[in-house]
């Protein structure tokens, strides 16, 4: 699988906008005009329009009113900007929840929700699926042919899940296509532990926690139940417009939603993504998380450029503490996007409203309405930067030589199986035990200038020298066996503790861990793990030194060399680090979860044994990052400093050119200042 994704048609610079809610302000006409005006100062190119805007499309059912959307559409058009048309699901009309209650969701306790919030109408609900096609029907019907359109936003942000009747029947009926028979059911969810063998369909229910089968097939069932109903939602829209793509907005690492599942159907990679930079000694590892979903996007989108759809120009208003974004901040996410490919970025949101839960989130425009603001003003400086980019339009970021898999059925399995560690994520991002590692390792390539793309289960990593598995906890036969081949042939492989304990039915796997015939290519055996007290470290020695955390696995040779071990707890000695010769190839495998410097030594010594090359040929001080792309005019790089400190870059003989302005020239040693940015030519 590819993902491979196409140009959006009539893209010819980056895009650079905002959702924007006019429909809010149909009492004030002059609102329009003005922010037609500011939209223009600020270098905005488009706008994501109609995102919560049913009731005012279609105010009784089938009683339509467009008279104010072809107000913004055709202003738009002459002002020579483009509109994402929003498909308005992802919020109810109450005259719609309230004479068809059975669209409105059912908690696991059987509760029919109230009217009201949003993201939560039934997915399995055959009236909401029929009106919601009807309105998308309707949006196509009258805009197909309007020199606006750029783009269908489809829905937005679909999550949760309901656990109605209908729902529970959906469940039944996907377990009996995936499954065939009971029998074949019972012996995947081993079902006779607690005496849970089933004789019947309808005895399923839609949450067991005592199941871990069940929870792991149900999460897979709403997933593509979301994914059933987007595409649903897009059926009138690819037949009335068939050259306008069709895309949704992605929320990073969200738990519940398999996204590479859902990049197959969508023509355009998107993702909101808040990164709420707090302005503390650490903000800089949550920009390396940043990244690192960035890079999880540009996977999706096949390595081509892809859609910042939401971010927040300054801060939120839904966090704990909501602190504005000091001097930088803002235009550095921006540029990171860029850096990390992607080709549009908008905000939530353009104007901020006047009530209601966002009133005080974000906003280009503030309640005063003006240009004098300073996020408006740093909004219309990045606008007129990005529109002096306008040769990273279609430009991809270089293949890395690192590939790293991030799979949401490894995380799914593990989450739901009881006995390893739970732990709770660090940062601003959705996180679990399973992602905590992989943005362990991410952050520990890049801070040793080691690019990383981000791969699915099937993906094609045949062309990558090193392929890291961070706890890829489910593994197939079939994975398995591609992995083994991969090393086979000469690649290195890198896992971690908790890989291929499971199948894809979470049962474990018998004769001793790694699973999915990996023992022979790792040449260990995994005996035990250990879960240990937060404040509980292990002392690592050998060639890697350093500490381990959280979980540690009690791991005997069986053909491979420990580089590392334990230097405390009862398995002191015992290894910890192993490298095995496989072919001809290198399985290495990293048995705890280990703290930085000893995941920053590990991946040093991998730079020097794999030859992997750097994204830049300089050591760059902590929180400091280097990002490359490509561009018609050749390739772009991108220097960070992520830090809320000043650093210092040694360029050394190093000599590189402002990309916007060639006359300047870095090199000797170069002073970066809290969250400066700069761009290169390289």
């Amino acid at each position: 699988m590819d993902y491979v994704k196409t140009a959006i048609p009539r893209q010819e610079r980056l895009f650079y906008g905002a959702d924007y809610n006019p429909d809010q302000w149909q009492a004030c006409p002059d609102v329009l005009e003005r922010d037609i005006e500011l939209m223009k100062e600020a270098g905005v190119t488009s706008a994501s329009v109609g995102i919560f805007s049913w009731t005012s499309l279609e105010p009784e059912e089938g009683i339509y009113e467009f008279a104010w959307l072809d107000r913004v559409m055709d202003r738009f058009a002459e002002a020579g900007m483009f509109v994402f048309l929003a498909t308005p699901s992802g919020s109810k009309p109450m005259w719609l929840s309230e004479k068809y209650p059975e669209v409105r969701r059912v908690d696991k306790a059987g509760k029919r929700e109230p009217s009201g919030w949003r993201h939560n109408h039934c997915l399995s609900s055959p009236v909401y699926r029929e009106k919601a096609r009807a309105i998308n029907t309707r949006l196509a019907q009258r805009y197909q042919k309007h020199p606006a359109l750029a783009l269908w936003h489809v829905s937005n942000e679909y999550s949760g899940e309901c656990h109605c009747q209908s729902c529970r029947a959906a469940f039944q009926a996907w377990l009996k296509e995936r499954y065939g028979t009971l029998d074949a059911l019972n012996e995947a969810w081993w079902s006779a532990f607690w005496n849970h063998t089933f004789t019947d369909w309808s005895q399923i229910q839609t949450n067991d926690l005592s199941m871990d089968g069940l929870q792991l097939d149900w999460l897979r069932f709403v997933n593509d139940q979301h994914v059933s109903f987007m595409r649903e939602e897009m059926v009138p829209l690819r037949e009335l417009t068939p050259d306008i793509p069709c895309t949704t907005n992605f929320m990073g690492t969200h738990e519940g939603t398999n996204y590479w599942q859902w990049a197959e159907h969508v023509d355009q990679i998107a993702n909101d993504l808040y990164p709420l930079p707090d302005d503390r000694a650490n903000t800089w590892q949550h920009a390396i998380r940043a990244d690192f979903i960035h890079s999880l996007m540009r996977g999706m989108s096949g390595g081509k450029p892809w859609m910042l759809l939401e971010c927040s120009p300054s801060s939120v208003n839904w966090g704990g503490i909501n602190k504005l974004k000091r001097p930088g901040a803002h235009r550095q996410e921006v540029l990171q996007a860029v850096a990390n490919g992607a080709s549009t970025v908008h905000y939530f949101q353009w104007r901020k409203g006047r009530g209601g839960f966002e009133k005080y989130h974000g906003a280009v425009v503030d309640h005063d309405g003006s240009n004098r603001t300073r996020v408006f003003q740093d909004c219309a400086a990045i606008g007129a930067e990005l529109a002096s980019l306008r040769s990273l339009v279609q430009g991809d970021c270089p293949v890395a030589e690192v590939a790293m898999i991030y799979d949401w059925e490894s995380r799914w399995a593990l989450n739901t199986s009881c006995g390893p560690k739970e732990l709770a994520g660090t940062g601003p991002f959705p996180s679990d035990l399973y992602t905590e590692t992989c943005f362990d390792h991410y952050e520990a390539l890049t801070r040793c200038g080691i690019a990383v793309d981000l791969l699915s289960t099937r993906s094609d990593f045949s062309g990558y020298k090193v392929l890291v598995l961070p706890a890829l906890y489910l593994l197939s036969e079939e994975l398995g066996e591609r992995i083994r081949a991969f090393v086979q042939s000469g690649g290195q492989v890198v896992a971690t503790c908790l890989t291929a304990y499971v199948e894809s039915s979470n049962k474990c796997y018998l004769g001793g861990f790694p699973g999915a015939s990996l023992r022979a290519v790792f040449g260990i055996w995994n005996e035990e793990l250990d879960n240990l007290p937060a404040d509980t470290r292990v002392e690592v020695r050998g060639a890697v030194e350093g500490s381990a955390k959280d979980v540690v696995e009690r791991i005997h040779l069986d053909g491979a060399v420990s580089l590392a071990q334990a230097g405390s707890e009862f398995y002191a000695g015992e290894a910890l680090i192993t490298e095995n010769d496989y072919g001809n190839g290198v399985a290495s495998y990293l048995a705890a979860r280990f703290e930085m410097p000893a995941l920053l030594a590990f991946y040093r010594r991998l730079l020097e044994k794999a030859s992997l090359c750097r994204s830049i040929d300089l050591d760059l001080p902590e929180g400091v990052v280097f990002r490359c792309r490509d561009s018609s005019e050749g390739r772009v790089g991108f220097l960070f400093n992520y830090s809320n400190q000043s650093r210092e870059v040694e360029f050394g003989k190093l000599a590189m050119a402002a990309y916007l302005d060639p006359q300047t020239t870095y090199s000797g040693t170069i002073e970066l200042a809290p969250y400066e940015s700069r761009i290169l030519r390289v």
